[in-house]
């Protein structure tokens, strides 16, 4: 379990940790008028490569609550499934309501301006399970169709500032993406992000600490999302490979940023696969 809170990517120019004449990012000082409450995004970087670790520092097995197996959980749906009750769904859709009332743009929502007097404690809770624990949930019964799509969407990132601080996704400083075919071609894998086309996704891990997805159309085929304990992975890894789990820490991998790069930069990222958090007690994480 961790111990103390990583330091975000934005923050790290201001950090203790930064006295190597580490440089702030270029965009730290986000305009405030697109997002009220301070930076949401340090868009895709090199890691700072003197703050990856050797693979000597990596956990030979990791154990707790973060590494499970399918079957652990495949005949208990109740374990990881919540059902938005009538009085939940009434809280959620008043604090939508409010916040759209505001005028403020959704960039700016927050827990400040999006409360949660009653549903906000489980949800507090179910952030340490999503980040020490097994880490999915899934939601059912949100009215997305009484509702509409923006305040939906409102409700939507309103619950999750109760989890975390959102990020963009992708270089249009998306915050709130659709995964939608849009047309594009999966074909041209140096330029398009594979969520914009019908292809299937494969197992990957995102930039950032938790993923949310809400289904707002039900597709009439496919859809279904796959999951897997990254902890467990790393454990059969060691296990079976420590010489790949090895590797798998070095920064030999390149990783194509799919052309959303600004002028001057490189249209790639070399890291790691596996790296460890910055700070004591770190945990084992994935890209």
């Amino acid at each position: 379990m961790l111990q103390s809170t990583p330091i975000p990517p934005h923050e790290l120019h201001t950090s203790s940790i930064t006295t190597r004449n580490i440089q702030s990012f270029p965009n730290h000082k986000a305009p405030k008028q697109i997002y009220p409450d301070g930076i949401k995004t340090s868009g895709q970087h090199a890691p700072i490569y003197s703050l990856l670790r050797p693979y000597s520092d990596f956990p030979q097995e990791i154990t707790g609550r973060t590494v499970w197996r399918a079957e652990d959980f495949r005949s208990t749906p109740e374990r990881w499934t919540h059902v938005f009750t009538d009085s939940e769904n009434a809280e959620i859709g008043a604090a939508a309501d409010a916040f759209l009332a505001s005028g403020t743009p959704l960039t700016g929502i927050s827990q400040s301006n999006f409360h949660l007097p009653t549903f906000g404690p489980f949800l507090a809770s179910l952030r340490d399970d999503l980040l020490n624990g097994k880490g999915f949930i899934l939601f059912k019964n949100l009215p997305v169709t009484e509702w509409g799509t923006r305040k939906a969407a409102v409700a939507y990132m309103g619950l999750g500032t109760h989890l975390g601080y959102f990020v963009s996704q992708n270089g249009r400083g998306h915050v709130l993406g659709h995964v939608k075919d849009v047309g594009d071609d999966p074909a041209q894998i140096d330029k398009v992000r594979i969520y914009r086309t019908n292809a299937r996704q494969f197992f990957h891990a995102d930039d950032c600490d938790i993923v949310g997805l809400l289904c707002v159309a039900k597709a009439l085929e496919g859809g279904e999302s796959d999951i897997v304990s990254v902890h467990h992975v790393w454990n059969t890894i060691q296990k079976e490979h420590p010489d790949v789990a090895r590797t798998l820490t070095e920064p030999i991998w390149y990783f194509d940023r799919k052309g959303e790069v600004s002028s001057g930069q490189e249209e790639w990222i070399r890291t790691s696969v596996f790296y460890l958090e910055t700070g004591p007690d770190p945990r084992v994480y994935c890209k």
